[in-house]
């Protein structure tokens, strides 16, 4: 419908165009020297352009109510695909963190396993708050309402202390490396944005990845352009999936925690950058 539009500007456009340097001006050259369609007769010109715009015009009013329904429908579809995983995603760390909580009011359980409860409170706790982040952020980039603090800083930093925050807040089965050559890369970022993106893949590469090892990679590949790479080790996502990965809610694995938005809001995040 956009599109229409915009070509129904450019029709009359064209329209005014030719009214002030044919019909509107004796001195220029005959239109029969340019038109080999309708042979300079202008009001033939007017009346296709009018037709054009009518069969247009029916073609929106037929097109826009199946366009709607489509939107509305995806809308409702979505919606409800949010409801049935964020459900699922915040009760399962909140039950653990009230299950948890109530066993260590008790007597019965050594100082131990009072730590190892301490331990799985303290994480689902921080996955609770790590799904509420998604679902604020992607709030705020649906509705426009997202700033970001431009600035220079050294993204050789930047990367290490991704890192080494994803390192220290899993314990991780595999080797977690950082590799680059560069001891210094100053560019322009909103560095807790940049850092935010940079720990979304890391900590999805630790979900798929049970032995081996995950590399985060910075390099220049031109004097202009720094390029950041997350490489892993892990199963890989099938060919038929891979269009799917940043789509809103899609997870390729079910039984993987998580939003399914992480992906979504670094596709985000680096567009609006």
């Amino acid at each position: 419908e956009t599109v229409y539009m915009k070509f129904f500007e450019e029709l009359d456009k064209a329209a005014e165009v030719l009214t002030k340097f044919t019909v509107n001006n004796p001195g220029s050259k005959p239109m029969a020297e340019y038109d080999l369609v309708y042979g300079g007769d202008y009001s033939k010109w007017v009346k296709f352009a009018n037709s054009l715009k009518l069969r247009m015009a029916m073609r929106i009013s037929s097109v826009s109510p199946a366009l709607a329904k489509e939107k509305a429908e995806e809308a409702n579809r979505l919606k409800t695909a949010f409801l049935a995983n964020m459900s699922h995603e915040i009760r399962t760390p909140l039950n653990a963190i009230v299950g948890f909580s109530n066993v260590l009011v008790g007597d019965d359980a050594t100082s131990e396993e009072k730590a190892q409860y301490c331990d799985i409170i303290q994480k689902n706790s921080d996955l609770l708050l790590h799904l509420i982040n998604d679902i604020l952020d992607f709030s705020d980039f649906e509705n426009d309402n997202i700033t970001f603090n431009i600035r220079p800083y050294d993204a050789v930093k930047l990367c290490r202390e991704a890192s080494e925050t994803v390192s220290a807040s899993r314990k991780l089965e595999v080797e977690l490396r950082y590799d680059t050559e560069l001891s210094e890369l100053m560019i322009d970022t909103d560095d807790a944005r940049l850092r935010q993106v940079l720990i979304n893949l890391l900590v999805n590469a630790t979900k798929f990845t049970k032995e081996g090892s995950i590399v985060l990679k910075l390099e220049l590949s031109d004097p202009n352009t720094a390029f950041f790479s997350v490489t892993d080790t892990g199963c890989g996502i099938p060919l038929e999936k891979q269009g799917l990965i940043f789509e809103r809610f899609e997870k390729l694995n079910d039984f993987a925690q998580g939003s399914g938005l992480g992906l979504s809001i670094c596709q985000l995040i680096v567009t609006y950058m």
